[in-house]
This record gives C-alpha cells, sequence and structure tokens, in this order.
C-alpha cells in the first residue's frame, strides 16, 4: 500500500498532468474553432456591417488561393442594402455559377476603392477583371465616405500608403503601445476575437431593414452635391488613383454607374449640373481604357428601396442587366441534347 509520504508525492505530479490535459484540450479546441472561423471568412459572400481586419485579410487570402474571374468594388447600393446576404446581385450572379466575389461594402467609395488595389499587390490577388460601381454621392464632400477609410481598410492599407495619402485621407490609426499589439496578438491567435464583428453579424442577421415609411425627396437634401467636378475633388483623384493601380497591376476593370430613382429625387438630379458630372467621370475612366455601363436610369421607381439601394427584384435584374452588358459575366449554356 503506497504509504502517507508516498501519496503526498504523487499530488503535484497529478496536478501537473490535469494541468497538461487541460491546456491541450483548450489548444485543441481553439485550434478547431479557428479552421472554423477561418472558413467561414473566406467562404461568407458579402463581409458583415462592421467587417474586421482579420475578415479582410482573410478573405484576401483566400481570393490569392484561388482566383476569382471577377471581384466587384462597390458600396451599400451593390453590397445589398436591405436585402439578405444571398440576395444581391453579385450573389445572384455567383448562385449561376460566375465566379464573382464581393468586396462591396456599406461605405464604399474611390479611396477606399485604391486602399484595395494596394491591398490586391500585397495579397497577390489578381482577377480576371474587376468591376468598380460609380456612384454620384461619393463623390459629395458631405458623403461619410468621401475620404475616410474604412477601419478594416485603414489597419492593413494605412502603412502602404505615402504620406500625401495619409495627410489627404482620414486614415484611422491603429493604436500603439502594449494594448494595441496585445489586442493584434488576440486577434491572430484566436479568430474568434479577432473576427468578432462579423460573427455577430452572421449570427444576428446582417441585412438591413428596410425603412418602414417610403423614403421622399427631402431625406436625399443634401445627398447631391452637385458642384462641379474637377482634381481638386478627392473622390475623383482617388478614382484616377485607382484606375491606374489596376493597370499597373495589369488587372483590366470595367465600371457601372449606379442605378438610381430619378423619379423619387428628380428635383436634385434632373439637371444638367448632374448629367456633366456623370459625363465627367465616365471620361476618366475611359481615357485610361475602362468601359463605363450607364445604368444611371436602367431601373423604374417600384424596384427602388429609395434613391440608390435596389429590392429584392431590383437586384435580380441589376444580375441580369450586368450579365448582359459584361460578357465576363455570362454563363454559358449546357449545349442541348
Amino acid at each position: 500500500m503506497p504509504t502517507e509520504k508516498s501519496t503526498e508525492s504523487l499530488w503535484p505530479r497529478n496536478r501537473l498532468a490535469v494541468a497538461a490535459v487541460i491546456v491541450a484540450t483548450i489548444a485543441l479546441l481553439t485550434v478547431a474553432e479557428n479552421a472554423a472561423v477561418s472558413a467561414y471568412l473566406s467562404s461568407s459572400g458579402r463581409f458583415a456591417s462592421d467587417f474586421s481586419a482579420t475578415a479582410l485579410e482573410h478573405k484576401l487570402d483566400a481570393i490569392a488561393k484561388q482566383p476569382p474571374q471577377v471581384v466587384f468594388m462597390g458600396d451599400s447600393a451593390l453590397w445589398g442594402y436591405g436585402v439578405p446576404a444571398d440576395g444581391n446581385a453579385v450573389a445572384l450572379l455567383a448562385k449561376g455559377g460566375c465566379s464573382c466575389v464581393n468586396l462591396s461594402f456599406k461605405a464604399g467609395s474611390p479611396p477606399n476603392y485604391y486602399a484595395l488595389t494596394l491591398l490586391f499587390a500585397k495579397f497577390h490577388v489578381h482577377p480576371k477583371l474587376v468591376v468598380l460601381e460609380i456612384n454620384q454621392p461619393s463623390f459629395s464632400p458631405g458623403d461619410q465616405s468621401y475620404k475616410t477609410l474604412a477601419p478594416a481598410l485603414a489597419a492593413l492599407a494605412g502603412p502602404l500608403m505615402t504620406p500625401a495619402d495619409r495627410s489627404t485621407l482620414d486614415v484611422a490609426d491603429g493604436g500603439e503601445g502594449v494594448l494595441a499589439r496585445l489586442g493584434a496578438a488576440m486577434a491572430s491567435a484566436w479568430l474568434v476575437y479577432g473576427a468578432r464583428a462579423d460573427l455577430r453579424d452572421a449570427l444576428s442577421g446582417d441585412a438591413d431593414a428596410v425603412p418602414k415609411e417610403r423614403p421622399v425627396a427631402e431625406d436625399f437634401l443634401g445627398t447631391y452635391d452637385l458642384a462641379p467636378l474637377d482634381e481638386r475633388n478627392v473622390g475623383v483623384r482617388y478614382l484616377e488613383a485607382v484606375a491606374d493601380a489596376l493597370r499597373e497591376q495589369r488587372i483590366p476593370a470595367i465600371a457601372f454607374l449606379t442605378p438610381t430613382n430619378h423619379a423619387l429625387v428628380h428635383e436634385f438630379i434632373d439637371v444638367p449640373a448632374y448629367a456633366r458630372n456623370a459625363d465627367y467621370l465616365v471620361k476618366i475612366l475611359e481615357s485610361r481604357g475602362i468601359r463605363v455601363v450607364d445604368l444611371d436610369r436602367a431601373f423604374p421607381q417600384v424596384d427602388f428601396i429609395d434613391n440608390t439601394h435596389l429590392t429584392q427584384r431590383g437586384q435580380q435584374l441589376l444580375a441580369a442587366t450586368l450579365a448582359n452588358d459584361i460578357p465576363a459575366l455570362r454563363i454559358p449554356s449546357p449545349p442541348a441534347r
């Protein structure tokens, strides 16, 4: 029989064994959890409302490993405000067989597109085609994304930008010091922490609710600033920078003008200044070899939620229209028997 002394000597070793089992179990669970979260971030159809830098990294890594045919860059209209994640035009094209990836998000704008093109080079992303959504409100100095980068893009692309870029744009600083480094380390080691915003949206549903009351024209009084566009406009400068960066990376591009509810905002935009600014943006792109598809007046009022956001039927029409106008999006029909 073990003596009292030998029993006491075994107890510390037992505690160490139990501790080792607990640590090993936690490590295995974390590895499995990280693998599941990584798979979700890589395959998710669109960014969460408040997507994280971790989610953006995993998405770009996935695109680099399996390059899609087409990458879309856009704002909330192409992201799919008011419709489920699988109901936006890009998701519908993908369901039809297109190798399409949606990198649109709610605050998309030319500066944010430019940040994405910088990350294309860093992550070795090289799609066969980029489709750019061009929405006039994002060129207004009053727009929230006029010169502000999304936090996730600022964290990843900010260090790649020139001092001139950083002085022009609002690039949120990710922070320095022990706490910032600790947070970055936790996000890297524990993906649930790094992608918490994305997972929260996935669990709670990431489609915005459609307004209870139909919008009226006055709701968009400050949306459209029709001052003449020129090189002093930050959006113009970064639209040129996007086109130039894509050309340097040898990535072809096509653009389309955002469908707009002219019946709703008629009094603000059915004026010569709006048309002149649209022509100006088209000429910028066409002068750099980017064809522009004009969808500004493509859809009737019934297909809109508000001024630019489309209903589910509107998104279906947008998918069909883009596939008709952009050959790379067409899915060959199976041969007849």
